[in-house]
């Protein structure tokens, strides 16, 4: 019923200060912009996997998380750190299971890297 693909959704107050945050900070590349329906995509990287925004008066962060797996959490977490990027907290361990270490987009939107403890 599904074909492979996903596209996460956020309402954002400034689109150019989002997608600069996006593709500079987070190295993901502009699918899609047209300014004058404030609305544009970025690739994430992850095949399939797309982020999209619209310009809105106001916004309410979304309480869930996009995680984005990585295989090194601490190297990815420091080269994040080295564009800008704030995080909350120390990286998180849950044994024998994963890492994550959390951080925000510019209008408070929930995200989370993620490195997988289980593959060896």
């Amino acid at each position: 019923m599904f074909k492979p693909g996903i596209t996460v959704w956020y309402s954002v107050k400034d689109l150019q200060r989002s997608l600069d945050f996006y593709t500079q900070k987070l190295g993901f590349s502009v699918t899609f912009h047209d300014p004058e329906s404030s609305m544009a995509m970025v690739d994430t990287n992850t095949p399939g996997v797309l982020i999209g925004f619209s310009e809105a008066q106001e916004v309410v962060p979304s309480t869930s998380s996009t995680v984005f797996e990585v295989p090194d959490i601490v190297a990815a977490r420091q080269a994040l750190e080295g564009r800008g990027v704030n995080f909350q907290g120390e990286i998180e361990t849950v044994p024998d299971m994963v890492k994550l270490a959390t951080f925000t987009d510019p209008d408070g939107h929930s995200l989370m890297l993620s490195e997988d403890l289980t593959q060896s």
